[in-house]
């Protein structure tokens, strides 16, 4: 997708039509995959994500994209999604019903769930042409409209009036707090219907409302590692809220097929019960983690960081960080994956210009160029992308001024600490990201007992300064 960063900075209604112009592609590629993949389960959940992350970024920034897309394109949206719905249920249901065919599972009802297995791909197999033409008439003709009509939009200016700019991220703040509330009233709403006829729906709201908190965050947490708590916290109830829905489902099917085979009717019954019985485990966790416990309190309290840090990512020009050196590696940060870094600077006196490659563990490699003024907590950091070519091109001119490291990145609570592992010298740093200036830093417990002294402002420990010094630094 754009540059996210770049889309927060944006100011909002820019920001809001690229990233559904960014939802658009990927929806486009999806609908490609399972053209040529139909019988993939993968490539059907593929599209039901793409049309769901579309949908809920025009939902969540409706204003902002001036009614870009009518009342009847959101139709058609939420029509192709659910002619996808009973091919996707068929292959949940499929997944779901393996694992309960274990090998210490009785030979009759093994016989059963093969017999049900067999009968959900049939039925998969008759819904799938359906589907395909729901696509072909709901979603296929429209994407091109779609994709000018988010391409182009009216700003309306007074003459004379200054324009102040209002960037997405203040937007994704503002919408943070509001399905928070969503949330909690929702998961206050479910409590209160245990155990009556209404309890399923109600949990299901409450899972529809965590599952707009994740699409509104997937964005962002890739550029923003400060929501990545806030992202695990609300994936774990949408699935485990998600799992009861699933399981309740499923034995609810498998007792209606012993209309249909009344032959398996004691088998079909005896695993409907096993289901059940899964399903119950699944509901006291829901209830107890979700509707009486602390995680939704936990949520919320998670809100303020991911406010925070979605703020610093509008002053991505300033950097505030602390640095520590180590004597010793953390174990945690060695059994981190590791980005390694290659970095030089430029030959220069008061402007020195850093380019680094990036190589992620995925292989995917980032090539940027940086500069960084000031000293001590708080310093102008300017980077951008750049293309290989230029990389290549001007890296022998900083052969004079080279680093070497792997770098190993470790959330924790609201910051991320970026533990460095020199290549070149035998040299070990910790440093963190800050909010403010004037925010206390507690190094956490894994971290601490490795702490040899902090370096923050100690020129010795600034990586250009270590890249031209004429003896590598040393932890000792």
């Amino acid at each position: 997708m754009s540059d996210p960063t770049a889309l927060l900075t944006a100011d909002a209604p820019e920001g809001a039509r690229q990233l559904a112009l960014d939802g658009l592609e990927q929806l486009r590629t999806a609908r490609a995959l399972l053209d040529a993949t139909p019988e993939d389960p993968e490539a059907v959940h593929g599209v039901r994500v793409a049309l769901t992350r579309l949908r809920a970024t025009l939902r969540a920034y409706h204003e902002l994209l001036d009614d870009a897309l009518q009342r009847a394109d959101r139709r058609a949206l939420r029509r192709a999604n659910q002619a996808l719905g009973p091919v996707r249920d068929r292959d949940v249901y499929a997944a779901l019903l393996q694992s309960f065919a274990t090998p210490e599972l009785d030979a009759e009802v093994r016989a059963a769930v093969d017999w049900l297995a067999r009968r959900l791909q049939v039925q998969r197999t008759r819904r799938l042409p359906r589907a395909a033409q729901q696509l072909a008439r709901h979603l296929d003709p429209h994407l091109d409209r779609w994709q000018d009509r988010l391409s182009h939009y009216t700003v309306h200016r007074v003459v004379g009036a200054t324009m102040t700019a209002h960037p997405l991220a203040a937007v994704v703040t503002e919408r943070l707090g509001r399905a928070t509330a969503r949330i909690a009233a929702s998961a206050q709403v479910a409590a209160a219907a245990l155990g009556s006829p209404g309890e399923a729906d109600a949990l299901h709201r409450l899972r529809i409302d965590v599952k707009r908190l994740r699409a509104l965050l997937v964005p962002w947490r890739a550029a923003v590692p400060e929501l990545t708590p806030l992202f695990d916290l609300a994936t774990r109830a949408q699935d485990a809220i998600g799992a009861e829905r699933d399981a309740r489902s499923l034995a609810r099917r498998v007792r209606r097929a012993t209309e249909v085979e009344p032959a398996l009717a004691v088998p079909l019954h005896v695993l409907a019960d096993i289901i059940d019985a899964r399903r119950v485990t699944l509901a006291e966790t829901v209830q107890r983690e979700w509707l009486q416990g602390d995680a939704i309190a936990e949520l919320a309290a998670l809100v303020p960081a991911a406010a925070d840090a979605l703020t610093r990512a509008l002053r991505r020009d300033v950097e505030i960080e602390r640095k520590y050196l180590l004597h010793t590696l953390p174990d945690i940060a060695a059994h981190t994956p590791g980005i390694r870094i290659a970095q030089g600077w430029l030959p220069g006196e008061r402007l020195r210009e850093r380019l680094r490659r990036s190589v992620h563990p995925d292989g995917r490699v980032e090539w940027t160029r940086t500069v960084k003024l000031g000293t001590g907590v708080r310093r102008v950091e300017l980077e951008e992308p750049t293309d290989p070519m230029l990389f290549e091109s001007l890296w022998p001119l900083t052969a004079a001024a080279r680093v070497e490291k792997v770098r190993h990145a470790v959330p924790e609570g609201a910051v991320t600490w970026e533990i460095d592992v020199f290549l070149d010298r035998p040299l070990l740093l910790a440093e963190v990201e800050l909010p403010s200036e004037d925010t206390e830093v507690e190094l956490p417990a894994w971290l601490a007992p490795c702490v040899e002294r902090e370096v923050t402002g100690d020129p010795a420990y600034v990586n250009a300064n270590l890249a031209r010094a004429s003896r590598p630094a040393s932890h000792a």
